[in-house]
């Protein structure tokens, strides 16, 4: 419950340093003809002040200051209404015609990036399960129904190896001698699976045990494939297709290998401390020795690398904005500013997607809705964004999109690196 009442916190300080940071667009207030400015003394023509922009009436009751806390909280002056739909329909226009000037209409970028930070991490600290949730006991019938589904994907995977093994024989074909081992492989995962029942399992256990699975499946993926490589180098058929899928099958079952001994290592000893298990990656060694040195804590790395996170958020747009500049770097009449715009819209739709997909998903009645958003919504807002604010062609804002998202990707990992350091050095 405490957690909510955060999240609400959050979501209400955001609005009200977003509210400061986004100048005002008007009031209802009558002016008084004749009198002076109470904040900078200039005559009064009008609602405000011309000089400061101040109103000509303030407010000393709760009743008013509690209109301007919900005023600040919900509402933007009314330009909220008018920026958000146009951010998610169309918001190729919308970062046109605030580059190009109408500035007094929507919420500047930076003042919706600022509350849509607070957002997030509002919502993302009342849905995510905490550290007790994760390592509570399964209760008696999820763990006997998982187990249930377990055994049955093991027993599939062995049936259609069987069956692949005497289809082989039956053809004389040869080369099928690895099916032996990874029967075997699945055999001893029946094993284990037998052996993990009506015990008392974390879902840590389970995530753990389904890893297992996932990195046994794979390996027997490439076992297939090296046997069909082999088989088509003997035949004089192409080979390249089964070679780039063989190369990422692999790359796939080291990350999951590295994923496992974290899983598997990475736990409280007696000692209250954790273990570590050095990662094999390109360039791991530098992150190797400096997760040795917060190992010894890691829920303060972890408190670190979330607060980071959350007051370095807005590095992702200087980040960012060189990248969007190559895209375009030839045509001169695109300034830096016209990309910075660009990319914090973009990254405010990208964190309000993120928002809402992770609500979605939290419901098994929505969970595929908020799993499709996630993964098609942000090519194609790219897409949109680049076609309008730009005004490119069709095939220049798709290609511009494909490159895009790898930048994006690299942003985020540079983003990512920032925040591990700060953590681990903090």
């Amino acid at each position: 419950m405490s957690g909510d009442f955060d999240g609400v916190a959050d979501i209400a300080t955001g609005a009200l340093v977003a509210s400061a940071v986004e100048p005002n667009a008007g009031g209802s207030v009558a002016s008084d003809a004749g009198s002076n400015c109470l904040n900078c003394g200039t005559p009064m023509v009008g609602a405000h002040c011309h000089t400061c922009g101040q109103k000509a009436k303030v407010h000393r009751t709760l009743q008013a200051f509690g209109h301007d806390f919900v005023h600040s909280v919900l509402h933007f002056d009314g330009k909220i209404w008018r920026t958000v739909p146009l951010l998610f329909w169309n918001p190729g226009e919308l970062t046109r015609r605030y580059i190009h000037g109408e500035r007094a209409k929507f919420v500047s970028p930076l003042a919706l990036f600022l509350f849509t930070v607070f957002l997030t991490f509002a919502v993302f600290n009342s849905v995510m399960p905490s550290g007790d949730a994760i390592n509570a006991i399964v209760n008696e019938d999820d763990a006997k129904a998982q187990y249930e589904a377990d055994q049955k994907r093991i027993l599939k995977d062995i049936a259609k190896l069987e069956a692949d093994k005497k289809e082989a024989i039956a053809e004389n074909r040869s080369g099928y001698e690895w099916m032996d081992g990874e029967i075997s492989r699945h055999q001893r995962d029946l094993k284990s699976l037998e052996e993990d029942r009506g015990k008392e399992l974390r879902r840590t256990d389970i995530a753990g045990r389904k890893m297992e699975l996932e990195r046994s499946n794979l390996s027997t993926q490439i076992a297939r494939l090296e046997s069909d490589l082999k088989a088509a180098e003997k035949a004089g058929k192409p080979v390249d297709e089964i070679q780039n899928e063989l190369e990422g099958d692999r790359l796939a079952l080291k990350a999951m290998d590295n994923a496992a001994k974290a899983l598997k290592n990475g736990k409280t000893s007696d000692e209250g401390e954790w273990t570590f298990t050095d990662v094999d990656i390109p360039g791991g060694a530098a992150l190797n020795e400096a997760a040795k040195r917060a190992a010894k804590n890691p829920q303060l790395l972890f408190y670190k690398m979330q607060s980071s996170a959350y007051k370095f958020s807005w590095a992702l747009i200087p980040i960012s904005v060189p990248f969007v500049w190559l895209l375009f770097f030839w045509r001169r009449r695109f300034k830096m500013f016209d990309h910075a715009v660009f990319v914090t819209y973009s990254l405010t739709f990208m964190m309000l997607l993120t928002v809402v997909s992770a609500v979605l998903i939290r419901f098994p009645a929505t969970e595929v809705i908020g799993g499709l958003a996630l993964a098609f919504a942000p090519p194609i807002h790219m897409y949109r964004q680049i076609h309008h604010a730009y005004e490119t062609s069709r095939f220049g804002a798709f290609w511009r999109m494909c490159v895009l998202s790898i930048f994006a990707l690299t942003a985020l990992t540079l983003f990512a690196v920032l925040i591990i350091t700060l953590g681990v050095t903090g």
